[in-house]
């Protein structure tokens, strides 16, 4: 189990120690995430995704491998072709990784309510970052790694991430519905999402395909929001947005544009000559090169220094953004992926129903932030 301390990891191995049937080895990059299975006494191996033996030695007698992990798009691309590199070596029986259904572009094209539909993300976003991940995986496949995608949407559930980013959402009035609130919303739960990784590691393809795996519900945006409210504890309804409102600011959640010439004068900015200056040779580089500029007088030295620093910037204050614009333009995407693939090829269903997982939800929720102590209306002022 690799990520083993995020929320899949870390669920799927509770899951399966409980269940008692597998030897399973958590494998995680640092103990940051980790108290919910450290509380368990579990021997939590650290591992370097970076380093190609240390990935080697750790998948040594293995004979199934789930990828939860997550990271900078190095870790992601570099990380995961060690691990899949690894998995080849050891001659792993299935291995299962996790990707996502924004690698068919945010909002994704109508068709994609099928895994065949064109992939669409945009270059340097995260359902990018995820594509080319799906790719190795893919290409292991082919090059004798028996391995299965699965495509999950938001994650529900307890601890899920999401539903806590949209209560902190309602709480400081930062998510508004799109229009009535009818556009649909793709979940997974948790607990299905783990059930449907134990159904990968044994039965259906190993090919690298593809597949959706969701709620299989027809759950709307108004109805996760009204399942969530009674965690708000506020009395003001829900803002409503525009679909022009929401989709004004294309750029939102965007990185900036590459620019080659921002680019050349971040390289002789004072930052990185300073890292650079700790290399002996690229000190004496920088040391010749500022005498020369400045045998050229002041003047040229200032306005040298000018077009690469720039003048001394004026922070101002900006005005906090009305909406969260991540999970607000999430509404835009329209399209309800379908799990029929999974269910055909897997014999997936889903355990817990909708309903069921908000339950689950709320109640851990409650729990985790002392809801129902005589200290939470001091709580919630800090939350």
């Amino acid at each position: 189990m690799v990520g083993a301390s995020g929320l899949v990891g870390s669920t799927l191995t509770e899951r399966l120690l409980a269940q008692g049937e597998d030897e399973v080895v958590p494998f995680i990059h640092s103990s940051g995430n980790a108290m919910r299975l450290a509380r368990r006494g579990l021997d939590l191996k650290m591992l370097d995704l970076m380093d190609r033996s240390q990935v080697e030695a750790a998948l040594a007698g293995a004979t199934h491998v789930v990828n939860c992990s997550r990271g900078s798009d190095e870790v992601m691309l570099y990380g995961l072709s060690n691990l899949l590199a690894a998995s080849r070596k050891h001659r792993v029986a299935r291995f299962v990784h996790l990707s996502s259904v924004a690698v068919y572009g945010d909002p994704p094209p109508p068709e994609s309510s099928a895994e065949d539909a064109p992939t669409l993300p945009e270059r340097g976003a995260y359902g990018w970052t995820k594509l080319q991940q799906d790719r190795l995986v893919a290409k292991a496949a082919a090059e004798g790694v028996p391995s299965l995608i699965l495509c999950p949407p938001n994650i529900s559930g307890p601890y899920s991430y999401y539903l806590v980013s949209l209560v902190n959402a309602l709480r400081s009035g930062t998510f508004a519905l799109l229009d009535d609130g009818s556009a649909p919303c793709n979940l997974i739960d948790v607990g299905n999402l783990c059930h449907a990784i134990q159904l990968a590691l044994r039965v259906g393809p190993a090919d690298g395909a593809r597949m959706f795996v969701t709620d299989d519900a027809d759950t709307s945006w108004r109805s996760v929001v009204e399942s969530v409210l009674p965690l708000v504890q506020q009395d003001s309804s829900v803002p409503r947005i525009s679909r022009e409102q929401l989709s004004s600011d294309p750029s939102a959640g965007r990185k900036p544009p590459m620019s080659l010439m921002a680019s050349l004068k971040h390289l002789v900015s004072s930052d990185v000559r300073e890292a650079m200056r700790k290399d002996p040779l690229w000190e004496k580089v920088d040391v010749a090169l500022r005498r020369g500029v400045a045998r050229m007088g002041k003047s040229v030295e200032s306005s040298l220094r000018l077009s690469v620093e720039g003048p001394i910037p004026v922070v101002k204050a900006v005005p906090r953004q009305r909406w969260e614009p991540g999970l607000c333009r999430q509404q835009l995407r329209g399209v309800r992926h379908s799990c029929e693939l999974a269910k055909r090829r897997l014999g997936y269903r889903p355990v817990y129903s909708v309903p069921q997982s908000m339950q689950a939800f709320r109640n851990w929720y409650r729990a985790s932030h002392g809801m129902d102590t005589a200290v939470w209306p001091l709580l919630r002022e800090l939350y």
